[in-house]
């Protein structure tokens, strides 16, 4: 056989709508290099696009590919991995300790393996998924003729019991939120195989009895059953494992990482020089299982796009996505340990990882998103993970979205400019889930509002164990005739208002329950996405107006219900009995809500009068002139702003900055900024301040403030890389591992010491109510440029702002040495403390 080099067909880059050559070059060296093959899943590199997210290592002599997708949530509200790939060559170039190459490709969205048995690469293999379609590929090129064999592995073949390990690290950690330290039985429900000649076809169907009928019962909604929406029954999620010259050849039985599996194997009929293999992924909510299959057969038959075509728009459209922005620090440190180029580098990658899901049926988790992998190997040591349970599908708070760490995945991307990536976010709080958290709320106090949990379930109601079962023990709920004024005790904390236990409308878990805050904080998003796109608001305004009105309509209510008024002696609303992020059960008039409200109902008056009609806008207006004053105190000499009229700080949540970022109200040029820096420095604990783990925000803080060597330390801390061998692979030290919030404050802090942009201060949090005056000073938003940046980091930067604008700029020795935005007519809203020149 003669030996031929490998052909450009798998490795040339194709110039499909191609950017300039240099316009792209600081992209390469951000490409993840690995010249070894892996030890385990935790060394595995990501790979995704559409909504699919893959872990891809070559261990032991095998490629492995974990395969997830955007929500694939079970009956338990567990998102599932939809399996494992395995993939064994021979010749095998991954034998012995020849020559290896494993490559994270940004420019292509793609994983590139090159390998051989002496000092050369004899195959070459790439890992990629179609940006338009949820369907993945793995292409196989050797120099000389091989056969390849790929194995579908489940670890759901059978059903699995989750035991109750009466902690949260525990077993039961992938179904928290709904049924840890639940009482009964808890079992991830086994999925169905079909094997065929020529692939094999694997999917889950939930069946009734799911959560969502849990929920329903347990929170007494019996009533309004009919006016509910199931996400869950019926939602079948899978795919086909096939490829070119696949025929079966048996199954398999193992082990990894202590979980057993089946799988179902197929070889290639023949050698060959190119294989290959292809997964194609459907998901659907179907009455009938034909449905789904038909779904999903007419998604493996399209024969367009061709694969070559596909691959073609997969490197269009990452070209384009790399033109929106870019972070690049100190580019003349290209891989070296220089920690600033490293935060640079890391900032970009992470950014790849969030575009793993553009289109996804759910939004990306904030505990790992769709790239993680068997607990066994992470390095949680809180409990000991032994015993059957701890699959790959394991994550920490797993069937919840606790909706301030969402938050963080998505704030990152309006600066960023990756506005597509926004809607699978977006969309937990629209349509289906919103009428959920609205008929709740009409059911239990028969008014206005949507009333979404702090820590909800993916049907849009309270999770179930935060609800608090009526059985068992710890988050139980406290029946009538029961109540222990314990400190985890929602009525112990409220016995002046359910001395009997608690009214079914509350949760029973005291961090949770009365706990809305952060519907308004995603209901600013969608008003700053609206800002910065100018894309139509209708689709977001029923879920901002509902977010809105629940808190007037429902603490109008509650005073009545304890008072017999509506309001205070002072015509003011009372907030109260509220929480404020977990730590503030029975807080009263906490500040975020009072700052978001500000905000908020001042953008929903500026609304064109055919966006929100006048009669709509009086409305926001009344609600804006009885909202409570801020709870602010002198302390030492300085005013401070507290959590609520009844809390000095005490939680790393600091829900007492949220004017600061990300509600906007106090800013460089808006007034009272001294009452953001003295509640940061003096009342906000130093240990709290300087958090860098998980969503933490007080890097967010100090870039705010424009300290820009607090702000550089912390950006460091945030950013460098994690403990796992990809960069971005930051540690479960809070949440899981690789955790996205972890990520995402850290994107937001780091545009946030570039380019800070903020509404004029609204007038209504100074007094000023009268007339039509609705901010404070003139309505144009300034662009602060390098409002918290180190003089010894170099920086070339792209980024977004309001009103459909591009900045960029360059910085070089502490100067920033050119500046240029877009439209042009934005230049005089452009303020910079640093010599420039306009270019």
């Amino acid at each position: 056989m003669v030996k031929r080099t490998l052909t450009a067909t798998l490795l040339a880059v194709v110039a499909v709508g191609e950017v300039s050559a240099d316009e792209l070059v600081w992209l390469d060296a951000y490409n993840v290099v690995w010249t070894a093959p892996s030890a385990n899943s935790s060394e595995s590199m990501p790979v995704g696009g559409h909504d699919l997210g893959l872990n891809v290592w070559v261990e032991a002599g095998e490629l492995l590919i974990y395969v997830a997708r955007a929500g694939c949530y079970d009956e338990n509200g567990a998102l599932l991995k939809l399996g494992r790939l395995r993939v064994n060559l021979a010749p095998n170039p991954f034998a012995g300790d020849g020559y290896f190459r494993q490559e994270l490709k940004l420019r292509e969205g793609c994983v590139e393996i090159r390998a051989g048995r002496g000092d050369t690469p004899e195959v070459t293999v790439r890992v990629w998924v179609e940006v338009h379609r949820p369907v993945a590929h793995v292409e196989i090129e050797g120099v000389e003729e091989l056969t390849a064999t790929a194995t579908y592995e489940s670890w759901r073949y059978q059903p699995m019991e989750l035991r109750n390990d009466r902690s949260k690290y525990g077993r039961r950690g992938m179904v928290m939120m709904d049924y840890d330290q639940y009482a009964g039985e808890v079992v991830v429900h086994r999925d169905m195989i079909d094997p065929g000649e020529h692939g094999v076809v694997f999917y889950h169907r939930n069946r009734p009895g799911n959560v969502f009928d849990y929920q329903v019962q347990q929170q007494e909604l019996e009533a309004v059953r009919d006016q509910l929406h199931d996400r869950l029954t019926n939602l079948t999620f899978g795919g086909r494992l096939g490829g070119d010259q696949l025929v079966a050849d048996g199954t398999t039985e193992g082990a990894y990482a202590n979980t057993p599996f089946r799988g179902w194997r197929y070889s290639t009929e023949a050698p060959a020089r190119r294989h290959h293999l292809r997964v194609v992924t459907h998901l659907a909510k179907t009455e009938t299982l034909d449905e789904w299959q038909h779904g999903l057969q007419t998604l493996s038959d399209a024969p367009d796009p061709s694969r070559d075509a596909a691959w073609q728009q997969n490197l269009s459209w990452w070209q384009s996505f790399w033109q929106r922005s870019r972070i690049v620090i100190n580019p003349d440190q290209a891989g070296t340990d220089d920690v600033g180029w490293q935060v640079g580098r890391n900032y970009n990658v992470f950014r790849y990882m969030l575009a793993s899901n553009r289109s996804g049926q759910g939004a990306t988790p904030f505990n790992g998103g769709l790239f993680t992998f068997d607990p066994l190997h992470s390095r949680q040591r809180r409990h000991r993970i032994e015993g059957s349970g701890y699959s790959p599908d394991h994550r920490q708070w797993g069937a919840g979205l606790t909706q301030q760490n969402q938050r963080m995945i998505y704030w990152p991307m309006l600066k960023s400019g990756d506005f597509d990536l926004m809607a699978p976010g977006f969309s937990y709080y629209l349509d289906d889930n919103l009428i959920n958290a609205t008929v709740r709320v009409r059911h239990y106090w028969d008014h206005e509002g949507c009333a979404f949990a702090e820590q909800p379930s993916i049907t849009g109601l309270p999770g179930a164990a935060m609800y608090g079962f009526h059985e068992g023990e710890g988050t139980a709920r406290v029946r009538p005739g029961n109540v222990q004024p314990a400190e985890q005790s929602q009525a112990g904390r409220y016995a002046d208002w359910w001395p009997g236990g608690l009214e079914p409308s509350v949760e029973a878990n005291a961090a949770a329950g009365n706990l809305f805050d952060s519907q308004l904080d995603w209901a600013w998003m969608m008003l700053q996405y609206h800002r910065f796109t100018g894309d139509d608001l209708a689709p977001f305004l029923p879920f901002i107006e509902q977010a809105v009105l629940f808190y007037d309509e429902h603490y109008r209510f509650r005073h009545k219900q304890r008072t017999g008024e509506e309001l205070d002696e002072n015509g003011q609303l009372v907030i109260y009995p509220a929480n404020t992020l977990e730590h503030h059960p029975a807080a009263r008039n906490p500040s975020l809500p009072i700052l978001g409200l500000h905000q908020i109902l001042t953008r929903l008056l500026e609304l064109p009068d055919e966006v929100s009609p006048p009669a709509r806008k009086q409305r926001w207006r009344a609600i804006l002139d009885r909202l409570p004053a801020l709870p602010i105190v002198e302390s030492g000499g300085r005013r401070i702003l507290r959590p609520a009229e009844n809390f000095s700080h005490r939680s790393w949540h600091m829900p007492e900055m949220y004017g600061l970022w990300p509600f906007e109200v106090y800013g460089p040029d808006l007034p009272d900024l001294e009452l953001m820096r003295n509640t940061f420095l003096h009342g906000v604990s130093r240990g709290n301040r300087e958090r860098v783990t998980a969503w933490t925000q007080g890097f967010i803080h100090y870039a705010r403030l424009g300290m820009a060597a607090n702000a550089q330390e912390k950006a460091v801390g945030k950013l460098r890389n994690g403990p796992y061998r990809f960069p971005t692979f930051w540690p479960e030290d809070i949440d899981w591992v690789p955790d996205h919030n972890w990520g995402g404050a850290g994107m937001v802090g780091l545009q946030e010491m570039l380019l800070q942009t903020h509404p004029p201060a609204p007038a209504s949090l100074h007094g000023h109510v009268a007339g039509d005056r609705l901010r404070l000073g003139s309505d144009s938003e300034q662009l602060r440029l390098l409002p918290a940046w180190p003089h010894d980091w170099d920086v070339d930067f792209r980024l977004h702002a309001p009103r459909q604008t591009i900045v960029e700029g360059r910085v070089r020795d502490g100067q920033l040495v050119s500046w240029s935005v877009t439209p042009e007519r934005r230049r005089g809203d452009v303020v910079t403390d640093r010599p420039a020149r306009f270019e």
